[in-house]
This record gives structure tokens, sequence and C-alpha cells, in this order.
């Protein structure tokens, strides 16, 4: 790392552990109000709501103008408050249990997967605060597992954001998108669980393939099937299980979980798999449209293949991806 770029990288780092800290130290009540004005003022900016608005409209067309406008006010909300909430928790116990609730069939339902030794694949999408499914599934069910994150480009905020903030709970490590497959690997093989997010723009080189989504071709990672597959193949009991946490009229994150419809080797292939697990998350998101995560470019890559009546429901910033959208695999490793 260069002289100045570590400079740099120290200021931004100290700029942002202030208001991080403050943060913790608020009641509760604040958090939220913070949460409210953080999600105004992003609405504000003509950029953010533009996105947000041609998602939700490119997923559901049908929702009059007014109701996508409101749908993206309350997301940018959620977004913000979900944040300042997790930090807020700091892993403090009294706070997790205010603020998280894991009920007592799931709860029950992972210590049973964690007694039999399975390892369980965790599937979660970016609704609700998708933070909390890592929190809880350690904190209340004991659960060992590692989840894959995206790493932040400055090292000293990388550490505080994920080893400092993530990693409170035992339990849970974060490892990094690069290189993820070989590290869950590992940690399948020391009898871990793993925790990965679905719904990203996955592109093909790093294991993403192409699923309907809102009707909508979009590239997700294949992760949870392809690690499935290597547990089947190398006789580990693995389990996936598809969790979201919403919040509900309580104000409590609450968790909730679903499962394949039918045994890992009756799909056709990774595909089919991956297409059930979205086909769940559009049956959440469609119940909790305010609490998903529209300020993403989610809907960037169009397939060659792509009927142009399918073609003109993209938004704008979408592009046709490379023919060779391939994936690598997790041979040798």
């Amino acid at each position: 790392m260069k002289p100045m770029q570590t400079v740099r990288y120290r200021l931004e780092y100290l700029a942002v552990l202030l208001p991080y800290s403050l943060i913790r130290l608020l009641p509760y009540r604040m958090i939220r109000l913070l949460g409210r004005l953080f999600g105004a003022g992003m609405h504000l900016v003509p950029g953010i709501r533009e996105l947000v608005r041609a998602n939700i409209h490119a997923a559901m067309p049908e929702l009059p103008p007014e109701e996508v406008a409101r749908i993206g006010r309350e997301s940018l909300f959620h977004m913000a408050f979900n944040l300042l909430e997790f930090i807020w928790l700091n892993g403090n116990p009294a706070r997790i249990e205010r603020c998280y609730c894991l009920p007592p069939d799931i709860t029950a339902e992972l210590k049973g997967h964690v007694a039999a030794g399975e390892r369980i694949i965790f599937v979660n999408p970016h609704l609700g605060s998708w933070e909390a499914s890592g929190v809880m599934a350690p904190y209340y069910a004991g659960v060992d597992m590692v989840a894959i994150a995206k790493p932040v480009r400055n090292p000293y905020i990388n550490r505080l954001l994920n080893s400092g903030s993530r990693e409170k709970i035992k339990g849970l490590e974060i490892i990094f998108s690069r290189g993820a497959i070989r590290a869950a690997i590992k940690a399948l093989r020391e009898g871990r669980g793993i925790g990965t997010l679905i719904d990203q723009n996955t592109k093909g080189r790093v294991g993403g393939i192409f699923v309907n989504f809102f009707g909508i071709p979009v590239s997700s990672s294949a992760a949870p099937a392809v690690l499935k597959k290597f547990c089947d193949a190398e006789g580990i009991p693995a389990v996936i299980i598809y969790g979201t946490s919403v919040r509900h009229a309580d104000g409590r994150v609450t968790a909730h979980s679903a499962k394949l419809s039918k045994p890992f080797c009756e799909y056709a292939d990774e595909r089919e798999v991956i297409q059930e697990l979205m086909d769940i998350s559009e049956r959440y998101i469609r119940a909790y449209p305010e609490q998903y995560l529209w300020f993403y470019r989610r809907f960037q890559n169009i397939p060659p293949d792509c009927p142009p009546e399918i073609r003109a429901r993209y938004p704008g910033y979408a592009k046709v991806t490379n023919s060779h959208f391939f994936r690598e695999t997790i041979h040798d490793q």
C-alpha cells in the first residue's frame, strides 16, 4: 500500500469511526428516527430515487406510480434503519433479544441439524435485515458458521464493519467473496455451516447462472447448489435452508425459513435448485416489498438470447452479457 493511500484510508477510517461509535451510544428510539431521516435524505437524491423506482417497476410493472414511489421511500428507510440497528446491537445480548426474534420452531429445527452433525447451507436474500440472519442462527441456535461477504476496499473500515461488528457473535466468521468457494469448502469439512446471499448480480466467471426472477432472467449465484453437490459427493451431511429476516408489526426483526420441495438428488441440475430458491425469494419479496433492497443494479445482465418483449422490461442501466457466461467449478479445491 502506498504511503498516500495509507493516509487516505486512515482518514476515511477516522471519519467513519466517530459516527459509528456514537450510534452505539444513542437510545434505540433515536436509531429509528435516524433511519427515517437518512432514508428520506437518500430519497431526495435523483439518481438513487430513479434507480430504486426503475427496479421496482421492472419487477412489478403492474403497480401504479404512486405505489412504486411509496415502496421506494420505505425501502430506503428500512435499508438505513437495519444498518443503524445492526451497528447499535454491537453483539450485546440484551439488545439482540430486544430486536431479533428466532421463532421456537426454527430454533428447534436448527438445533436438530447441529445435533445431527449436518452442515447448514443458508440461503439469504437482500430482504429485511439480512445481517440479522447471521446473528440469530449462531446466537439462538448455536450454529457454527461462516458468512460470505464482499469486502470494503478500505482495509481499516473493512475490519471495523466485518471483523469488528459481524464477528461479535460467537460462532460467526466472515469470509470474503474472492476465493469464497475454497474457504467455504474448508468450513464444511470442519463441520461448519455457510451463509450465502442468493440475489446478487453474480458474474458468470465467479459462479453466476441465469434464472427467472419476477419474470426477468437474472444472474444469480449457484453457490448453494454447488456446495450441496460437493457435500453429497464427499459424504458430508448437509442441508439447504432458505432463511430471511423481516421486520414485523411489533418492530422486531423475525426470522422465516423454508426448504426445497424435494430431495436435492431429484433436481435436474444446479439451475433448477437455484430457480426454486429464487421463487421462494420472490414470494417473500412480494409479501414485504418495502423491505427489499431495491437500491442495487440487480437487473444489470441481459442474456444474449433474451426475447425482445422480455428485454424491454429491463431498466435502462442493463446490458447484454458476453455470450461466454460460465462459472468456476470446485474441482481440485
